[in-house]
C-alpha cells in the first residue's frame, strides 16, 4: 500500500491489512483479505470445478483443508514451557539422531533420560538416488556431484526463529487414502481420542488445556512402559502423534518424532502389536512443516529419506506416497529459506524419477506443482517469477502428454501471477496481465478449470500498483473497471468477479503512488464510489481504514494547495464514523502519520497547529489503551518541523513546549517517545526562523544542553553538523552586533572537534556558506574581504581532498552579496574588486555557472558601489552584466528590476528595447534557462525582494 509518512520513515505494511476476509464474493473458497497483498489465499479450490467434482473430490477436500489452515496465523511455541514440566527434545538435524531429553522441572522424562534401545538413535539414511527425473521435466537441476539431493545442513538449535509469515496449506496426502488429521486409526485397532474439553485452565483456552493435560499423561505412560511392551490398545499411538502434530509448534513436531522413534524401537524389540506406517511418517513430516521452526524443512526431508531407505531395505509397509512428498515440499515452501524454491523443485524431480522408475504411488500432481510455484512466488524477484512461469508451462506440457493430475487450474495461475506481482521488475505487470488474458482465452475455449476470479484480477492489479511504471495507476483502474463490467454483464456466471474492498484498495494504492496530477482526486473518487456501492447492498465493498489512509496519503503526496486540509477532513470523517460504531474505520498509527505528514509539508497557514492537534489525539487514544495508535518520536519530530517552518516567535516557544512534553512522556515510561538529535535540531531551527532577538542565544543554549546530555551518556541527542549549521544560521539571520564573529567561532569549534577525530562535527559547504552569509549581513568593516578569505579556504580544503566543503554557486553568490551590501566607505573599492573577481572565478569553472540570482546581486553591486554621478561607468558595467545574462538565458523579472534601478530610463530602453518590466515581449532565448515560475517571480522571490529592493 501507499502509507502515511510520519516524518518520512519507512512505512510499515501493517496498516495495509484489512479487518476481515471477504465472505460474499460468490465463491466461499476464495476469502480475500482487504489488505495483505501477498495472496496467501491463492491456495483455495474454486467452485468452478463442479464438472470434475467426483473425480477430484479427495483433492478438493484437501484444498478446503488448506482454506481452513491458511489463515490460522500460528507461530512458534518455545519448547521450554516449564509450567507443564514437558521434556525438551534436542533434535539433531542432518543425521536424524536420537532425541536427548532435558526437562524443565519434574516432567514425564527426567533429565538426560533416553527413549529407545541401546544405540539410541534413528540411523541416518542415505539420500535417494537421482535418476535424472529433473531434466525430463525440463527443470534446471541443482548442481550436485552425488546421486542425491544436496546434503542437509545441521538444524539450528534456536527454536524461536520462526517465519510466521509462511501460510501454506497443509499437506493433502492425496494418494495415501487419508489425511494427517485422521487420528483414530492405529494399526487396525480402535484408538480412543483425547477426552473432550470441558474446563478452563491455561491461557483461558479449555481446549488447549485439556488436550495438553492428556498429552502429558500419554507421554508419562509411554515413559513408564518398558521398551518392547507398548500396547496400542492401551496407548493410542496415532491419536497422540496427531494431537501433538496439531499443536503446530516445534515442540509438537519434536514430540511426534519422539513417538515415531519409540515405535521404531518397539519394532526392533519384535513387538508385533506395533507397526510403523506411512501415516506415522507423514504426520511427523507434516508436523515439522507446520511448526514454523527454523530448519523444519530440513528435518522433514530427513524423515522422508529415512522412510524411503527403510522401504528400499524391504519394509513394504513404509512405501512413500505422493502425500508425504507433498508434505516435504510444503515444508520447504513454508520455510522462507533462500534455498527453499530450489529444494522444493528438487524434491519434485525426485518424485518424477521414482515414478518413472516404476513406483505408481508417487507421481507429481497439481498440488505438488502449485506448492513449488508458491515457493518461488514467496522468494520474490524476476528470476523466481520466470521460474514459476516455467513450471506452469511444464504443467501444460505434461497435461498434453496425458498426465491429467497436473492440469493447471485457477490456483496455479493465481500463484504465478502473484509471483510476477511480487517480483517488482520492469515488465512484471505486463507478464501478469498476459497470464490473465491467457486464462480468459482458455476458459472461453472450454477449460473451466482456469476461470479468472477476483483473486486473479486482484493480483494483476497489485502487479501494476507495485510496478512503478508510468501509467500504472490508470492501467490498474482499467483492469478493475473491466472486472466490474464482466460481473455486471452476468452476475451469476461471474459471481466470483464481484469486486471487493481489496481490489478497490489496491487501485487506490496505485493512485496514491502515482505521479499523475489528478491522482489524489481519482483516489478520493474511488473512495466515494465504494461508499455508494456499499450502501446499495454490496456488502463486500466497504471502505476500511486502509482505504481512507491510502486516499489521505495520495493527498499528502499531491502537493496541491489545500491538500493537507483534505487529508485532515478525511481523518475527521474516519474518526466520526468510528465513534458512531463503524469499527472498520478505526484510525491507526499510519492514518495519523499520513495526516501529520501532509500538514507538516503543506506550509499552509495554521498547518502546524492542526498537525499538533492530530498528535494530541494520537497520544490521548494511546493513553486510553488503544494500541493501534502509538505515537513515536517521528510523529513529534514531524510536528516540530511543521512549527519550525511556520516561522514566528510563537512557533519557537511552542516547539520548546512540545520538546518538554516529549521529555515528560518519556520519563513517564513511554520509550517510543524519546527526544533525539532530530528533535533538538527542529527546536533550534524553529528559533533560527523565528526572527526573535533571543533566537541565536536561545539556539546556542539548546546546543550546549544537547552537548551536556551527550557527554553524560545520552547518545541519542549527540549534536551533529546539522545542529551546528542551524545555530550558525540563527546567528547569520539575527543581524546582531558580533553575530558574524560568533558564527565563525562556532565554525572553529566544529573544525577542532572534527580534527580531534569526531566525524559528526565535520563542517561542510553549508557551514562555511552560512558563516559567509553572517558576514554579508553584518555590515562590519572588512566583511567582504573576510568572506573571500573563507571562500579561498574552502577551495584549498577541497583541492586537498575534502569533498564536503566544495564551494557551490550559493557560496559564490553569498560572497558577492557581502560585497553588494558593504556599508563602510573605505571598503567600497575593495568590495567592488572582490565582487568581479569572484564573478570571473565563477564564470571560469566548468562545474557551475552564474544564475539569475548572481546577475541580480552583481547589478546590486553596481548600483550600490559605483558612484551615481558616474553614469557612464555604471552603464558599462550594467551593459556587460545584462548581455552576459541574456547570453546565458537567465533573465527574469528581478534582473530587469535591478537593471532599471542601476541605469537611467533611456539606458534601460536601449538595453532591453522597452521600458516594461515584463518578459512577455522579450526574446524567449533570454530566459531559456529560467523556469516558468522563476520567470514570473514566484520562485524564491521573497528572499530576493528582501535583499535587493
Amino acid at each position: 500500500g501507499g502509507g502515511g509518512g510520519g516524518g518520512g520513515g519507512k512505512r510499515n505494511n501493517k496498516w495495509r491489512k484489512g479487518k476481515k476476509k471477504n465472505d460474499d464474493m460468490g465463491n466461499s473458497h476464495f476469502p480475500v483479505p482487504t489488505g495483505n497483498h501477498s495472496y496467501p489465499h491463492y491456495y483455495h479450490q474454486s467452485n468452478n470445478h463442479n464438472h470434475n467434482r467426483n473425480q477430484n473430490h479427495h483433492n478438493h477436500n484437501h484444498m478446503q483443508q488448506a482454506t481452513n489452515n491458511v489463515y490460522l496465523g500460528y507461530g512458534s511455541h518455545h519448547l521450554n514451557e516449564g509450567n507443564m514440566g514437558l521434556p525438551v527434545p534436542d533434535i539433531i538435524g542432518a543425521t536424524g539422531g536420537l532425541h536427548s531429553f532435558t526437562g524443565a522441572g519434574p516432567g514425564p522424562f527426567p533429565h538426560h533420560a533416553r527413549v529407545g534401545s541401546g544405540a539410541g538413535h534413528i540411523s541416518p539414511m542415505p539420500p535417494p538416488p537421482n535418476t535424472g527425473g529433473v531434466s525430463s521435466l525440463a527443470f534446471t537441476p541443482i548442481t550436485n556431484t552425488s546421486s542425491a539431493p544436496p546434503s542437509l545442513a545441521p538444524r539450528s538449535n534456536n527454536r524461536n526463529n520462526v517465519d510466521s509469515s509462511s501460510r501454506l496449506p497443509s499437506n493433502p496426502s492425496s494418494h495415501s487414502g487419508y489425511g494427517v488429521d485422521d487420528i483414530n486409526e492405529s494399526n487396525g485397532s480402535h484408538s480412543p481420542s483425547p477426552p473432550p474439553p470441558h474446563s478452563d485452565v491455561v491461557d483461558g483456552d479449555p481446549v488447549r488445556t485439556k488436550r495438553r493435560d492428556w498429552l502429558v499423561r500419554m507421554n508419562r505412560r509411554l515413559q513408564e512402559t518398558p521398551v518392547g511392551k507398548l500396547d496400542p490398545q492401551a496407548i493410542p499411538i496415532n491419536a497422540v502423534m496427531n494431537a501433538w502434530a496439531k499443536t503446530k509448534s516445534a515442540e509438537g513436531a519434536a514430540m511426534v518424532e519422539m513417538w515415531l522413534d519409540r515405535v521404531r524401537e518397539e519394532q526392533l524389540q519384535d513387538n508385533i502389536a506395533v507397526q510403523l506406517t506411512t501415516k506415522m511418517y507423514t504426520m511427523a513430516v507434516d508436523a515439522w512443516a507446520k511448526s514454523g521452526e527454523k530448519g523444519a524443512a530440513n528435518r522433514a526431508e530427513t524423515i522422508l529419506q529415512m522412510m524411503n531407505q527403510l522401504y528400499e531395505d524391504g519394509n513394504v509397509d513404509l512405501k512413500p506416497t505422493t502425500g508425504i512428498f507433498n508434505a516435504v515440499i510444503n515444508a520447504w515452501a513454508r520455510s522462507g529459506e533462500k534455498t527453499a524454491p530450489a529444494r522444493a523443485e528438487q524434491i519434485l524431480g525426485w518424485m518424477d524419477a521414482l515414478h518413472r522408475g516404476g513406483n505408481p504411488d508417487i507421481r507429481p500432481d497439481k498440488y505438488t506443482f502449485n506448492t513449488v510455484i508458491h515457493a518461488y512466488a514467496k522468494a520474490g524477484g524476476r528470476e523466481a517469477a520466470a521460474k514459476a512461469q516455467e513450471l506452469l508451462t511444464t504443467m501444460h506440457r505434461l497435461h498434453r502428454e496425458g498426465n491429467t493430475s497436473v492440469k493447471p487450474d485457477t490456483i496455479t495461475y493465481n500463484v504465478v501471477i502473484n509471483a510476477w506481482a511480487k517480483s517488482g521488475g520492469k515488465g512484471a505487470a505486463v507478464e501478469a496481465e498476459k497470464l490473465l488474458a491467457n486464462m480468459h482465452a482458455l476458459y472461453d475455449s472450454g477449460n473451466h478449470d482456469v476461470k479468472p476470479n477476483v483473486v486473479t484480477y486482484g493480483a494483476v492489479i497489485d502487479a501494476w500498483a507495485k510496478s512503478g511504471e508510468q501509467g500504472a495507476a490508470s492501467r490498474a483502474d482499467f483492469i478493475l473497471a473491466n472486472m466490474i463490467r464482466l460481473h455486471q454483464a452476468d452476475p451469476v456466471r461471474n459471481a466470483d468477479l464481484r469486486p471487493n474492498t481489496y481490489t478497490f484498495n489496491t487501485v487506490i494504492n496505485a493512485w496514491a503512488k502515482s505521479r499523475d496530477h489528478d491522482a489524489a482526486s481519482k483516489a478520493e473518487e474511488m473512495l466515494v464510489a465504494m461508499g455508494r456501492l456499499h450502501q446499495c447492498g454490496m456488502s463486500g465493498l466497504k471502505p476500511d481504514a486502509f482505504t481512507y489512509t491510502a486516499v489521505i496519503d495520495a493527498w499528502a503526496k499531491s502537493g496541491y494547495k489545500g491538500a493537507a486540509y483534505k487529508a485532515d477532513q478525511l481523518l475527521d470523517k474516519m474518526e466520526s464514523k468510528y465513534l458512531a460504531g463503524d469499527t472498520d474505520l478505526k484510525p491507526n498509527t499510519f492514518t495519523y502519520n499520513a495526516v501529520i505528514n501532509a500538514l507538516a509539508k503543506s506550509g499552509e497557514v495554521g498547518a502546524a497547529a492542526r498537525a499538533e492537534r492530530v498528535l494530541h489525539n494520537m497520544v490521548k487514544r494511546h493513553q486510553r489503551g488503544n494500541d493501534d495508535v502509538k505515537p513515536t518520536t517521528i510523529n513529534f519530530n514531524t510536528v516540530l518541523d511543521a512549527w519550525a517552518k511556520s516561522g514566528g516567535k510563537g512557533a519557537a516557544i511552542r516547539a520548546e513546549e512540545i520538546l518538554e512534553w516529549m521529555d515528560q512522556l518519556n520519563k513517564a515510561g513511554n520509550n517510543d517517545v524519546k527526544p533525539d538529535t532530530i528533535t533538538f535540531n527542529a527546536v533550534i531551527d524553529a528559533w533560527a526562523r523565528s526572527a526573535d532577538k533571543r533566537a541565536p542565544t536561545r539556539a546556542e543554549k539548546i546546543l550546549e544542553h544537547m552537548d551536556e546530555l551527550y557527554k553524560s551518556g545520552n547518545e541519542d541527542v549527540k549534536p551533529d553538523t546539522y545542529t551546528y549549521n542551524t545555530v550558525i544560521n540563527a546567528w547569520a539571520k539575527s543581524g546582531e552586533v558580533g553575530a558574524a564573529s560568533r558564527a565563525e567561532h562556532i565554525l572553529a569549534v566544529m573544525e577542532q572537534r572534527y580534527q580531534n577525530g569526531d566525524e559528526d562535527f565535520k563542517p561542510n559547504t553549508r557551514t562555511h556558506t552560512s558563516v559567509i552569509d553572517a558576514w554579508a549581513k553584518s555590515g562590519e568593516r572588512g566583511a567582504a574581504a573576510r568572506c573571500e578569505h573563507i571562500l579561498l579556504t574552502m577551495q584549498q580544503q577541497f583541492e586537498s581532498g575534502n569533498l564536503d566543503v566544495k564551494p557551490n554557486s550559493h557560496t559564490f553568490n553569498a560572497v558577492m552579496n557581502a560585497c553588494a551590501f558593504t556599508k563602510i566607505d573605505e571598503d567600497r573599492t575593495e568590495a567592488l574588486a572582490i565582487a568581479f573577481r569572484v564573478f570571473d572565478w565563477l564564470c571560469s569553472r566548468s562545474d557551475m555557472q552564474p544564475d539569475a540570482y548572481t546577475y541580480t546581486i552583481l547589478l546590486s553591486v553596481c548600483s550600490n558601489l559605483l558612484p551615481k554621478e558616474d553614469e557612464a561607468k555604471r552603464f558599462l558595467h550594467a551593459k556587460f552584466l545584462f548581455e552576459k545574462c541574456c547570453e546565458s538565458g537567465h533573465v527574469n523579472d528581478f534582473v530587469l528590476r535591478k537593471l532599471k534601478q542601476t541605469v537611467t530610463e533611456n539606458e534601460y530602453i536601449k538595453l532591453v528595447g522597452t521600458d516594461s518590466l515584463s518578459l512577455d515581449n522579450l526574446p524567449r532565448e533570454w530566459s531559456r534557462n529560467v523556469s516558468r515560475d522563476a520567470r514570473n517571480g514566484r520562485n524564491g522571490s521573497r528572499g530576493l525582494r528582501r535583499r535587493h529592493k
